[in-house]
């Protein structure tokens, strides 16, 4: 069974992601008011589970970073559930272990941290100490399938919801994970070169991060605003 993989952004016209630099709203509407039409659409999905990146989380939601101390790899790649039933579930991919737990400002969601075998005892410990499941994502944290496996066998987690940032994107977008593209498109611009943008493969000049896959359209909406809401499907070819 293959999980479904929806990638869910809001970006200005050229694809620029970061709020902060995009041209204000023609209306005056700050981000914080449009961004709740956003969240809006995202839990009308119905996901198992939202998927961020780590820089993500640091930034919206959990901003303190571990203390490392140098501490010696573990040896232990053992999958760790902690789930409380009654909460939504975001997971983050933080391969080297940098998010701290210690204050979540009152973040109450599960998290999954997909994790790469650097990590030391001491971080698996505050994260069990913190109610944080985790995975071990290959040696690099870095194998999307291999995590996304885990999810749906683990954790029977089958369909999430990826809101980037444009490196995690990327990154699902090479591994030929993603199923489908839900894009909100801000009336405003960016307009410089190699700003982050949704999709921001961390790949050689040469490479394709999208060969082999086509859009297939699916719909296109007006939202309120000047928001138009676009959705494809990703098909192999």
């Amino acid at each position: 069974m293959k999980s479904k993989i929806i990638c869910h952004m809001m970006s200005s016209v050229d694809g620029g992601l970061l709020p902060e630099r995009l041209s204000k709203h023609f209306r005056g509407k700050s981000m914080d008011e449009l961004g709740e039409l956003y969240f809006q659409l995202g839990d009308n999905f119905q996901c198992d589970a939202l998927l961020v990146g780590r820089n993500t989380l640091n930034e919206f939601f959990i901003p303190a970073i571990f203390a490392n101390n140098n501490y010696q790899p573990t040896e232990n790649f053992e999958t760790h559930i902690s789930i409380d039933e009654g909460k939504k579930t975001t997971i983050v991919l933080d391969s080297a272990g940098k998010t701290s737990y210690e204050i979540s400002n009152d973040y109450d969601n599960n998290i999954i941290a997909i994790l790469g075998e650097q990590v030391s005892d001491e971080y698996l410990s505050h994260l069990r100490n913190h109610n944080v499941s985790y995975l071990f994502a290959g040696k690099d944290g870095n194998d999307l399938t291999l995590a996304v496996d885990k999810l749906r066998l683990e954790f029977n987690i089958n369909n999430l919801l990826l809101e980037g940032g444009g490196i995690i994107n990327g990154a699902f977008l090479k591994a030929g994970l993603i199923t489908e593209l839900s894009l909100m498109i801000y009336p405003g611009i960016d307009g410089l070169k190699g700003a982050p943008t949704i999709f921001d493969y961390l790949g050689t000049q040469d490479e394709l991060p999208a060969f082999g896959q086509a859009l297939e359209y699916i719909s296109t909406e007006v939202l309120e605003d000047g928001i138009v809401w676009i959705r494809y499907n990703f098909h192999k070819i």
